[in-house]
């Protein structure tokens, strides 16, 4: 079977899901959250939130990275409530939200996407152009989601061709080295084989993991694969999109329920930190409650 054959295999046939085992379900546990690693939020005129993230690991000090995720860009706008944002449908508003991004903070060293690009089909092209609106000069990776996998809209293969002409490297249980830092990119834990991922990581302190969703990350770490990752970058959950002020997500779209919603954690036995974005656009229902859009800066000191 060609390798093009095996990812569109792979894509077209749904992964009947497994229950979590114990030793699953007692690793989660192990992730502590870690709010006070988010040194500063800032807030920008269209209501984008910006959160500043510090991850020790002295040799990386003094790089950059960008992280955004879960764009979902389609025609429907995204109403934001107590307080809220409305994000007008398209690219109009996330083109405008990113240029005052560059604009207020430094230029990272590199930027990284945790998948879930467009909410429809008809919008992959215009979601590309946005992608093209980001400066150049950082290196850019990314990630596939679970709906640029389940929706069969397109091959893998294409998925990266199209990343690629934006100025993007998709990594699929792959490794990149981009100013010292080591990303590895985890294929999706729901409509991908992201667990097979684990084998080709690299034994480095230097690793940053890229993982749509926090569940095949977590799954990870129990096989002490990810041990010295200083950091694990994830989205998919969208912080619940609905929150309640002191109980957080309403529902959350991970294996390990509440345990991994949003938000900086550390893992108690590994030291590795780990960010689980709330992202940017919205899925099924197109309004976002005590949960605005945000974007990931994380400076490594």
């Amino acid at each position: 079977m060609s390798d093009v054959s095996q990812f569109k295999s792979r894509i077209y046939v749904r992964k009947r899901k497994t229950k979590l085992t114990a030793e699953q379900r007692a690793g989660a546990l192990l992730w502590q959250p870690a709010p006070s690693l988010v040194r500063e939020t800032r807030v920008l005129p269209s209501g984008l939130h910006v959160r500043f993230l510090r991850v020790s690991k002295q040799k990386l000090a003094g790089r950059t990275l960008l992280f955004f995720s879960d764009t979902h860009i389609r025609t429907a706008g995204v109403r934001g409530f107590f307080p809220g944002v409305r994000q007008r449908g398209g690219t109009e508003w996330l083109t405008t939200a990113f240029r005052e991004l560059f604009e207020a903070i430094p230029m990272p060293d590199c930027i990284a996407f945790g998948g879930d690009l467009s909410g429809d089909a008809a919008w992959i092209g215009p979601s590309l152009d946005f992608l093209r609106t980001i400066p150049s000069g950082p290196e850019k990776f990314a990630v596939c989601g679970n709906w640029e996998l389940r929706r069969r809209w397109l091959p893998a293969e294409r998925w990266r061709e199209l990343f690629a002409s934006a100025g993007f490297r998709l990594l699929m249980n792959e490794t990149a080295e981009a100013h010292e830092i080591q990303f590895h990119g985890l294929d999706d834990a729901k409509e991908g084989d992201g667990l097979s991922g684990e084998a080709a990581i690299p034994r480095s302190e230097n690793v940053c993991v890229l993982s749509h969703n926090p569940d095949v990350a977590a799954a990870m770490l129990l096989t002490d694969k990810l041990k010295g990752a200083p950091l694990i970058l994830c989205g998919h959950t969208h912080g619940g999109q609905f929150r309640i002020p002191g109980f957080g997500a309403v529902l959350t779209s991970s294996r390990f329920g509440k345990r991994l919603e949003y938000g900086a954690y550390r893992h108690s036995s590994t030291g590795a930190t780990m960010y689980v974005s709330a992202g940017i656009g919205a899925t099924w229902f197109h309004a976002r409650i005590c949960c605005p859009p945000e974007v990931l800066f994380v400076n490594f000191c």
